[in-house]
């Protein structure tokens, strides 16, 4: 997993709409390079602060390590730096999630982003252990993932993850409490929390949070960086206005089925012309047919489409 070095770059911290990039498939399942460089022209021109490869949305739990590497290295030389790049490097196998976390920062990554590990032991002390050791076998930031396969920290978790590895200095909160990311902050201040469900956008950076993490961002990356733009410029009701009526309508539609808000994004992608294949490996599998034709009724309605 060799790959160039950072050239001294200081690491971009991930605020604003960060994108939790989708991996494009072809219709064989393989990684669709040209289909890739699309979407990341397509997120960047449309306004997002940061991109965060192979999260949750960008499947990398169908992916071999290997792959998950090529992914990387790849998205490294697409991105080209015009936007600060996160690679999750999120495994059951510590080991795994410590190559991969190298392998980010050899290729010039801001950041990484590590979830607990989901198959094995979730014992509080396991946990930690995993956070630390990965965070301390590299010369990154580290984003800690709240609410990472169903598994959520404490805040006092997360401040005693800072205390015994510094560099765990973002946490990404996917669980679905705006109220946490408050406690967050006054309970753990050197970790600065992002927003991890379109749900809770603007309450999450009315409560302090310093970006999001959302998987809309793929779809309609102009909506989410409007909310940002808006709500910095001390806009509320702007803010308000463009999440009510733009990201809340259309994400409801995609996430009736559990984990099929995966493919129903590929598939208004497809339909957008920025992808050439809804494509997702299995375990995830297509819509049937009358959810994808409601799916597309309904951005066609929403004016997604």
């Amino acid at each position: 997993m060799s790959a160039p070095s950072r050239n001294g770059r200081a690491p971009a911290p991930p605020t604003g709409a960060q994108v939790l990039l989708l991996t494009p498939f072809d219709d064989d399942g393989e990684l669709d390079a040209r289909s890739l460089a699309s979407l990341v022209d397509y997120v960047i021109d449309g306004g997002v602060d940061g991109i965060v490869g192979l999260g949750t949305t960008g499947e990398f739990f169908t992916m071999s390590v290997d792959e998950q590497a090529h992914v990387m290295t790849t998205l490294a030389r697409i991105v080209a730096g015009r936007v600060p790049l996160t690679f999750g490097v999120g495994s059951s196998a510590t080991s795994v999630s410590i190559a991969l976390a190298r392998h980010a920062q050899a290729l010039g990554a801001d950041g990484v982003m590590l979830q607990p590990p989901w198959y094995f032991d979730h014992a509080p002390g396991s946990i930690e252990a995993h956070f630390v050791a990965v965070a301390n076998a590299i010369d990154l930031p580290v984003m800690a993932y709240d609410g990472g396969g169903g598994i959520e920290l404490s805040v006092e978790q997360v401040r005693r993850l800072h205390e015994r590895a510094p560099r765990i200095r973002y946490v990404k909160m996917s669980i679905v409490d705006p109220a946490k990311v408050a406690a967050m902050r006054a309970g753990a201040p050197e970790v600065e929390p992002l927003v991890g469900d379109e749900n809770m956008l603007l309450m999450g950076l009315r409560h302090g949070a310093i970006g999001s993490t959302v998987g809309w961002s793929n779809v309609d990356p102009a909506a989410v960086a409007r909310v940002h733009r808006r709500f910095e410029a001390g806009d509320l009701d702007g803010a308000r206005a463009v999440l009510l009526r733009e990201i809340v309508p259309a994400v409801s539609p995609c996430i009736t089925a559990k984990n099929g808000w995966i493919r129903s994004y590929k598939e208004i992608l497809a339909a957008k012309g920025v992808i050439a294949s809804p494509a997702t490996r299995l375990p995830l599998t297509p819509l049937d047919p009358v959810r994808r034709e409601e799916v597309l009724a309904a951005m066609r309605e929403l004016a997604v489409l």
